[in-house]
């Protein structure tokens, strides 16, 4: 019997140490960088969790910073500079670009929370809402690209790091990240897990940066936009305006609380509706529930205007430039609109 025992031992260790080594593997390389600290959160190539880096350099720097003004939105916010804002606020803010892929109205309300809870004063707030995203949810995100980090959640961390080894245990991710560790070389297969843009972020303001296509569209503008024809679809010539209502009870509670929270602080905000190239206009009842919560501080540039008529105003069809948000802040902060 213990010849067999030692035999049937032998086979199971072997047999599982494809897994071991690959757990191994997500120890070591700890490709998605939520497994220890870090000073710098660049992706050369595995598609980060923003809001996990926003949390992160957030707990890491707001005492050396001290951040007091804050950019709170989803990707969107790569089109308002922390400098360009700057600008217009008092002498001596600190901007911090609080923003997470894909956010939502729960995750800017739990990332205010946040703030509030460690005595970190918000004397300035930039909220950058939009159609498609800030409220398609009002409980925490699934998937490893958009799940709250712990201290932003509450959640149980195991939940968090389970959704990540989950990511990691997919074929076509091991696929991807090996291939490419080894080959050094990005196959279009890979698109689904690895980015293939070079992309940074300041590691104090937490701005993100899109290098690639920041250095195409200075060398030659027209052929930037040309070589994406197909990706600046043809728009509807009238206005379409959004017919299904979003904003539900549990998403006024949460705003509700973003507003008692900012005006505790007494915070100077402004809440942006962002000019989607989708040309959408938002759901007028939604947007009066808006306006009863922000009144004048709220900015809708949603539908058809001069903004969303220029295609040269965005990357793709999904983000707007930095030269839409530089004239945004212009316009909210004129002597007109104070």
């Amino acid at each position: 019997m213990y010849p067999f025992l030692k035999n049937v031992f032998k086979f199971l260790l072997i047999g599982s140490l494809p897994i071991w080594l690959l757990l191994a593997g997500y120890i070591v390389f700890d490709p998605f960088k939520v497994l220890r600290d870090y000073e710098d959160f660049s992706y050369p190539k595995v598609l980060p969790n923003r809001d996990y880096i926003s949390t992160e350099m957030f707990l890491q720097n707001y005492q050396k910073y001290s951040y007091n003004s804050f950019i709170f939105g989803s990707s969107r916010t790569l089109a308002f500079s922390p400098e360009s804002w700057a600008r217009h606020l008092p002498e001596g803010s600190s901007p911090y670009v609080f923003d997470a892929s894909g956010e939502s109205i729960y995750g800017i309300n739990k990332k205010i929370k946040l703030i509030d809870q460690l005595g970190v004063k918000i004397e300035n707030a930039l909220i950058i809402l939009c159609l498609d995203v800030s409220f398609q949810r009002s409980a925490n995100h699934e998937g490893h690209l958009y799940i709250k980090h712990p201290e932003v959640s509450k959640e149980n961390p195991l939940i968090f790091h389970q959704t990540f080894l989950k990511a990691y245990s997919n074929p076509s991710f091991l696929m991807s990240y090996y291939d490419y560790q080894i080959t050094k070389e990005f196959k279009p297969y890979m698109l689904e897990y690895l980015e293939n843009r070079n992309i940074s972020y300041d590691r104090i303001s937490n701005k993100m940066i899109i290098e690639d296509q920041n250095q195409e569209l200075a060398l030659n503008e027209e052929a930037y936009y040309k070589n994406r024809d197909a990706v600046f679809y043809q728009r509807n010539e009238t206005q379409f305006i959004d017919t299904v209502r979003q904003i539900n009870a549990t998403h006024e509670k949460l705003l509700t609380e973003i507003r008692n929270i900012l005006d505790a602080h007494q915070a100077q905000y402004k809440v942006i509706i962002s000019p989607l190239f989708d040309q959408i206009k938002f759901n007028p009842v939604d947007l009066k529930i808006l306006e009863n919560f922000f009144g004048e501080n709220l900015y809708d540039f949603s539908g058809k205007n001069n903004i969303t008529d220029e295609k040269t105003n965005y990357y793709e069809s999904s983000h707007y430039r930095p030269i839409v948000g530089d004239s945004i802040l212009r316009f909210i902060y004129s002597q007109n609109h104070q």
